[in-house]
C-alpha cells in the first residue's frame, strides 16, 4: 500500500477540476494513478475513463498500479497519446469529416500511414524532384530531407498551422545566406504534393490526423455529444508534453467531463522539438478549481538542486544557491580516448555494485549513441558482466548488418526489381547466413560465384576445386542451397512478407545454417515481415501498383536511411533490471528515477547541440513563436543555453543519490572536448 502525503491525499479527492503543479519526483504522477484507483473502487465504469499520457510508455505506469491494486482486470480503460486518439477518432467519424476536410473520395475508407510508410512514400516524391535539381547546394543526405519534410507537416499539424503558415514563419525567419530560401520553396512543393497525394488517395499520416481532428472534429457537435456521453473522467499526465493540438482537445472538453485531473511538470518541456507547448500548458493553471503545488521533491537531494542551480548560473546569467552543488558528484572518470573512458567508468560501476548498488539504479546517459559508442558500451559491460539495455526511441535499420544481409537475398530472388547489391553485401550476407562461414572465404565465394549485372549466384558446380576447397565444401553446399531456394520461392510468388517469413524460418533458421538458436535473425525477421506487411497494405493508395513497386520501395526506404521508432530487439532480450543506456531526452521522456546516473560524454558539445534542421525549425513552428520574428544567432545561442539548464534540472529531478561525471579528453574525431556543461560544473569539478 502507497503512502500518500496530505497534499497528495488531498489531489486524489478532489472533484471538478484540478491542476497539479510542480517539478518531477514530487509525487504528482503517483496521485494521479491513486486516482484512478479510487475512481474504479467507487464503481466507476472504466469505460468512462479516459486517461492522457505524453508518450505510450508512460501508460505502463498507471497499469502497473491498476495491476498491484487487486482491483481486477480493465480491459475498457482507455489510456493513451493525444496522436493515437486523433487516428482512432478520425476513423471513427470518417464519414462525418472526410469531405470537409478536402478528401477527394469521402466514400473510401482511410489507409493510416505510419512515420515508417510515410518516409516512403514522401521518398516517391522527392525523389524525381531531386533528379530535376530540387534542393541543389543543400548540405543534406536525401533521407534527412524527407525526415524534416514530414517534420515540417507533422509541426505545422501539431502547431494548429496550415502548411502555407508554416512555409511563411520560415522564410520570414530566416537571416541566413538568400540561396537557402529557394530550398524553403523546394521543400514547401514537396509537402504540398505529400499533402495532395494523401488527400486525393484517402491517406492519413500524422500531420493529417491532427489536422482533421483538431480543425473538423474536436468542436463539431456531434462529437462532443460523443465525448461527453462516453467519457465523465479526464485525467491528463505531463500536459507541459502535449502540443498545441493536444491542449486545445484538453481545453475543449475538461468542461464536458464530471472531473479532470491535470499534472504539469514544472521545468519539462522535453518534447518541444516534437512541437511540445509548455507555455501554451499554463491556461490549465487558471481554469481548474482546484490547484495543488508540489513543492516537495521525494526524489532529488539538495545537492542535485543546487547542482542544477550551479549550471543554470552559468548558462542563464542567475543567482541561486550552489554551496551543496559538491555532494551531487559522487566521482569524476576520465580517459584520453572513449575507450579509455568506458575502462574506467566499468571499473566505477564495479565498485559500486561491490557495495550493494543494484544495476538498475544506474543510468548512463549520453547526448548521442554512435554505432561504436554503443558497440563499446555493450562489449565492455558484458565483459564486466554487468547487465545492461539500451532505451531506444529511434534507429535507422540500415545500420544492421542482418537486415541488409535479408534484403540482399530478398534482391536477389527478384531480379526483375532491377535492384543490384554490390559484391561486399553479398560477401556480408554469406557470412551472416551460414555459420561458420568467415568474412575471408566469403569474400573468396562471393568473388567467384556471384553476377552482379544479373544480378544472381551462379551455381557452385562452376567453381574450381582449389577454390573450392579453399572457401570449404561444406560450406558451399549450403551455398549452393541458399541458391537454389531463392530461385525456387523468387519471382513474385509470394508477397514481401510472407517471402521473408519463409527465408528465415524455413531456411536460415534450420541447424545446418545456424547450430545455434539466431535471437538477432528472429528479430530482424519480425520486424522486416511487421514493416513489410504494412506496406504491402497501403501500397494501393500510395500508388505502388505493382509487387515490384512494392519491393523497390521497401528495399530502397531502408537502403537510403528510413528511420524507424519501432527498431527490432537485437541479440539477447534486454534485461529490464540492468542498467540503463540512453540518450538525455529517452531518459527524460522515460521519466524513471534512479538512485545513481552517469553523464557520459560530459565535455562534449553534444548536451549543448540542438538538430540542425534548416527546413524545419521547430521553434519557429511554435505556435507561441511571433510570425514576423527572425531567427537569429542570439536566438539559438539563448535556446541552447536554456535547454541544457531544462535537461540538467530534469537529469537531477529524477536522480536519488548523485552523478558520475564520465568524459574522453579527444571526441571521436580527436578533436578536444570541452562544452558549455563542463564548463559550467568547473568550481565543483577542481573540489
Amino acid at each position: 500500500m502507497i503512502e500518500l502525503t496530505p497534499l497528495q491525499q488531498a489531489a486524489v479527492a478532489a472533484g471538478q477540476r484540478s491542476f497539479l503543479l510542480g517539478p518531477a519526483g514530487a509525487g504528482k504522477s503517483t496521485a494521479l494513478h491513486q486516482r484512478l484507483l479510487r475512481l474504479l473502487g467507487d464503481g466507476e465504469p472504466a469505460y468512462t475513463l479516459l486517461v492522457l499520457v505524453a508518450e505510450p510508455e508512460h501508460g505502463q505506469s498507471f497499469l502497473d498500479a491498476l495491476h498491484h491494486s487487486g482491483l481486477g482486470p480493465y480491459a475498457d480503460l482507455e489510456i493513451t497519446t493525444y496522436s493515437n486518439m486523433a487516428r482512432e477518432m478520425v476513423a471513427l467519424f470518417w464519414p462525418l469529416v472526410a469531405r470537409p476536410a478536402g478528401f477527394a473520395h469521402a466514400y473510401q475508407p482511410p489507409a493510416f500511414l505510419s512515420y515508417d510508410l510515410a518516409q516512403l512514400l514522401m521518398w516517391e516524391i522527392v525523389t524525381p524532384m531531386l533528379t530535376e535539381g530540387a534542393f541543389a547546394r543543400l548540405r543534406l543526405r536525401p533521407q534527412q530531407i524527407v525526415s524534416q519534410l514530414l517534420d515540417t507537416l507533422n509541426r505545422a499539424a501539431l502547431n494548429g498551422l496550415t502548411l502555407e503558415q508554416a512555409t511563411a514563419r520560415q522564410m520570414s525567419a530566416w537571416v541566413g545566406d538568400p540561396d537557402h530560401l529557394r530550398h524553403l520553396q523546394d521543400a514547401a512543393t514537396a509537402a504540398r504534393r505529400f499533402r495532395r497525394f494523401c488527400l486525393d488517395n484517402s491517406l492519413l499520416d500524422l500531420s493529417l490526423a491532427v489536422q482533421v481532428f483538431d480543425t473538423q472534429l474536436v468542436k463539431h457537435p456531434e462529437f462532443h455529444k460523443y465525448f461527453s456521453e462516453r467519457y465523465r473522467h479526464l485525467i491528463v499526465d505531463n500536459v507541459e508534453e502535449q502540443t498545441p493540438a493536444g491542449q486545445n482537445f484538453v481545453a475543449n472538453l475538461m468542461d464536458a467531463t464530471q472531473t479532470t485531473a491535470i499534472a504539469y511538470d514544472a521545468g519539462g518541456g522535453y518534447k518541444r522539438f516534437l512541437a511540445a507547448d509548455p507555455t501554451g500548458a499554463n491556461q490549465f493553471y487558471g481554469r481548474c478549481e482546484h490547484v495543488f503545488e508540489f513543492e516537495e521533491r521525494l526524489t532529488s537531494s539538495p545537492g542535485l538542486i543546487h547542482l542544477s542551480n550551479l549550471a543554470e548560473n552559468y548558462l542563464m546569467n542567475t543567482k541561486q544557491p550552489t554551496v551543496e552543488a559538491e555532494q551531487a558528484i559522487l566521482g569524476t572518470v576520465n580517459g584520453r580516448y572513449r575507450r579509455e573512458m568506458i575502462g574506467h567508468l566499468v571499473e566505477a560501476l564495479l565498485e559500486r555494485l561491490e557495495e550493494g548498488l543494484p544495476p538498475r539504479e544506474i543510468a548512463i546517459i549520453a547526448p548521442y549513441l554512435d554505432g561504436a559508442l554503443r558497440y563499446n558500451l555493450a562489449h565492455a559491460l558484458k565483459e564486466a558482466g554487468i547487465p545492461y539495455f539500451f532505451l531506444r526511441r529511434r534507429s535507422s535499420p540500415r545500420e544492421e548488418p542482418r537486415i541488409r544481409a535479408w534484403l540482399t537475398w530478398l534482391a536477389l530472388a527478384h531480379p526483375q526489381w532491377e535492384i543490384y547489391p554490390a559484391a561486399y553485401d553479398v560477401a556480408e550476407a554469406l557470412s551472416l547466413s551460414i555459420a561458420g562461414l568467415d568474412p575471408a572465404r566469403a569474400e573468396l565465394a562471393t568473388e567467384r560465384l556471384y553476377d552482379p549485372q544479373v544480378p544472381a549466384l551462379r551455381p557452385v558446380d562452376d567453381l574450381p576445386e582449389r577454390i573450392a576447397q579453399r572457401a570449404g565444401r561444406d560450406r558451399l553446399t549450403l551455398v549452393e542451397d541458399l541458391r537454389l531456394w531463392l530461385e525456387e520461392q523468387g519471382g513474385d510468388r509470394h508477397p514481401i512478407d510472407t517471402f521473408l517469413h519463409r527465408l528465415f524460418n524455413t531456411l536460415l533458421a534450420q541447424r545446418r545454417f545456424q547450430p545455434e538458436p539466431d535471437l538477432a535473425g528472429a528479430a530482424v525477421c519480425e520486424w522486416l515481415v511487421r514493416t513489410a506487411g504494412r506496406l504491402r497494405q497501403a501500397a494501393r493508395p500510395m500508388g505502388l501498383e505493382t509487387p515490384a513497386a512494392v519491393g523497390r520501395a521497401f528495399i530502397n526506404g531502408i537502403y537510403q536511411g528510413l528511420v524507424t521508432a519501432d527498431p527490432p530487439e537485437l541479440g539477447d532480450p534486454p534485461d529490464p533490471d540492468g542498467v540503463m543506456i540512453s540518450t538525455i531526452y529517452g531518459y527524460l521522456l522515460a521519466g524513471r528515477p534512479v538512485e545513481v546516473q552517469v553523464w557520459l560524454e560530459t565535455a562534449a558539445t553534444g548536451w549543448w547541440d540542438i538538430p540542425r534542421q534548416p527546413l524545419s525549425n521547430a521553434f519557429v513552428l511554435a505556435q507561441s513563436w511571433r510570425p514576423e520574428r527572425p531567427w537569429t544567432m542570439e536566438e539559438d545561442y539563448k535556446i541552447r543555453n536554456q535547454l541544457l539548464s531544462r535537461i540538467v534540472r530534469g537529469l537531477a529531478a529524477r536522480c536519488t543519490g548523485g552523478v558520475i561525471l564520465a568524459t574522453s579528453d579527444l571526441d571521436r574525431r580527436g578533436v578536444r572536448q570541452d562544452g558549455p556543461l563542463w564548463r559550467a560544473l568547473q568550481p565543483v569539478r577542481e573540489r
